[in-house]
């Protein structure tokens, strides 16, 4: 099968970021070094800017296009819908670097807005209403106060000291090279703005600009993983007759293209919706929608845009989901997948995806919330599942996971219907044992902790779990031991065609008084099954007996 490279036609874009700062090097040898650095789109300014670092590369600006500056600020400076005064104030500091030409161009064609925001938020201006008249500055300013170079206002600077000094020499630098009329009218104009106002107006004008770029607010990046009627969905979605594709045409990051081609080496390059790519003929309006989606995700997860490794991660979630949704849709109908695939926005796709796992999140939370799954007594988080044996646990705290996935260890996402059906399974077989001891046995797990505790398990507690509890009872009982309900001892071990014969299912089924539907009778025979492998893994000859270091993964016992 063709990987994602070779789908979508991606050149080598990994190997040009691996040498970022070859290429701001060549950019500041060039002949004419403004306009070799104002060739680049405001993107490639700014992932250029990020891969060499901010640092080493703040020699860029000094040639950088002011549209290219924005991006920057547009791209860093926000944190939701709030401006950080730390991420401004190092941009802040680097312009103060510039020639005073760089400086006063920047300063005039950036958005106003940001840099009086910037100072409404860290100083305060008192001036003289009458040339006679003395200032009323509060004490609590403290004394970090000064007059602006033209001896109009009086400024008070915060008591950091190193933010003080930035914020004076930012004044001091307007005077001197704006001149009086445009840095009175600067500090006049932001002391009669309000901050609420600023911060507001500054986000609708940044929000509108990187639209350019495809992305989005935080609040609207929310939106793919909002929470649907799956059956409803899937049914639309079927039957979506008229294409409702909508790419707006944006110049994409080169480490989106980087982050598509790097599935290639992901579990996800065998997906469904690989597959399916495969049989298209025409694939870039399936690429720039992932590319689009794979920025949403990331902005909803908090990532900055120039972190690659978030970028990785939200484009494997992208392909994950899109795919899942697809061949959970289609049924595995390549011809029905076709048409979906032209037919239906890939963000649909992903949101049904998105919301199959988080049907198994909620089945999971459930399951626990039962409070069933344990028998330690300081129930905290790392304990909670105790009863589960390794396996389970680990699918079950990975379903429990905000963004839910086949198991805790891995940090692999849910990558086909497979997955799904697998760690539905899981919890199906779980509800089986809640199930077997609740009306089988009539024991609940303070029974199972009881017991655990009376005899101090040689292996610890945290090591008695359903299944070695339910083998321990089954065989005892099949052997007509004075009390099923106990352990055995390591010297005093059944063989093994008892324990196999203890697990089958007619001596399960046995247990139940009255009649168990044909559902439930299909779980418990999946639950024998699931002894018998474990029996078979751990003692798979009969000759020999377990080693007594792994005797309670099948049977519990303690010493003499």
């Amino acid at each position: 099968m063709p990987n994602f490279t070779q789908i979508f036609k991606l050149d080598d874009t990994a190997t040009l970021a691996k040498k970022p700062r070859d290429r701001m090097n060549a950019l500041l040898e060039a002949k004419d070094t403004n306009e070799a650095v104002q060739a680049l789109s405001p993107i490639e300014f700014y992932d250029l800017y990020h891969a060499v670092g901010p640092n080493d590369a703040m020699v860029l600006l000094e040639y950088a296009a002011p549209e290219q500056v924005q991006t920057c600020l547009d791209l860093d400076i926000w944190r939701d819908d709030q401006m950080s005064d730390k991420e401004i104030a190092s941009y802040v500091e680097q312009m103060l670097t510039l020639p005073d030409e760089k400086f006063a161009e920047l300063w005039r064609e950036i958005d106003p807005e940001l840099m009086a925001l910037y100072l409404h938020r860290n100083i305060h201006l008192y001036k003289m209403e009458n040339k006679d008249d003395e200032v009323d500055i509060p004490e609590s300013e403290g004394q970090n106060v000064a007059q602006t170079p033209d001896f109009t206002y009086w400024v008070a600077y915060p008591e950091d000291p190193d933010k003080a000094e930035l914020l004076r020499q930012l004044i001091d630098r307007l005077y001197a090279i704006l001149g009086v009329d445009k840095a009175w009218s600067t500090l006049e104009g932001m002391n009669w703005e309000m901050e609420t106002d600023l911060e507001e107006n500054a986000y609708h004008f940044r929000t509108e600009r990187i639209r350019e770029f495809g992305f989005m607010p935080r609040e609207e990046a929310a939106a793919l993983f909002t929470k649907i009627d799956i059956a409803s969905e899937v049914e639309a979605i079927k039957n979506e007759t008229s294409a409702e594709l909508y790419i707006r045409s944006y110049s994409a990051p080169e480490k989106l293209d980087a982050s598509l081609a790097r599935i290639d080496n992901t579990i996800a390059s065998n997906c469904y919706l690989a597959k399916i790519l495969t049989l298209l003929h025409h694939t870039d309006e399936i690429r720039i929608q992932l590319l689009s989606l794979a920025q949403q995700i990331a902005t909803f997860d908090g990532f900055q845009p120039h972190e690659e490794q978030g970028f990785d991660d939200s484009m494997l979630l992208a392909v994950a989901y899109a795919s899942i949704g697809l061949e959970y849709t289609s049924e595995h109908d390549d011809d029905v997948a076709v048409r979906i695939l032209t037919h239906v926005a890939l963000r649909r796709l992903v949101t049904l995806g998105f919301n199959m796992t988080l049907e198994l999140h909620r089945k999971a939370k459930l399951l626990v919330s039962r409070g069933h799954l344990t028998i330690i007594e300081d129930n905290t988080e790392e304990n909670k599942l105790s009863l589960l044996t390794t396996a389970q646990r680990d699918a079950v705290e990975g379903m429990l996971e905000t963004r839910p996935r086949p198991a805790s260890s891995s940090l692999v996402p849910f990558i086909s219907v497979r997955d799904i059906q697998s760690c539905a399974a899981i919890i199906a077989d779980v509800a089986t044992r809640e199930l077997f001891f609740g009306e089988a046995l009539h024991k609940t797990r303070d029974d199972i902790s009881l017991l655990a505790y009376t005899h101090e398990l040689i292996q610890g507690v945290e090591n008695v779990n359903f299944d070695n509890v339910a083998i321990t009872f089954l065989t005892r009982r099949y052997l007509k031991c004075a009390d099923p309900w106990n352990v055995f001892t390591t010297d005093d071990l059944p063989n093994r065609e008892d324990v196999i014969k203890a697990i089958d299912i007619a001596e399960i089924r046995s247990l139940f008084k009255s009649s168990i539907n044909e559902s439930t009778i299909q779980a418990l025979m999946c639950f024998s099954r699931q002894l018998r492998a474990q029996v078979d893994d751990i003692w798979p000859q009969s000759e020999i007996k377990p080693d007594p270091q792994l005797v309670s993964v099948i049977l519990i016992a303690e010493p003499d």
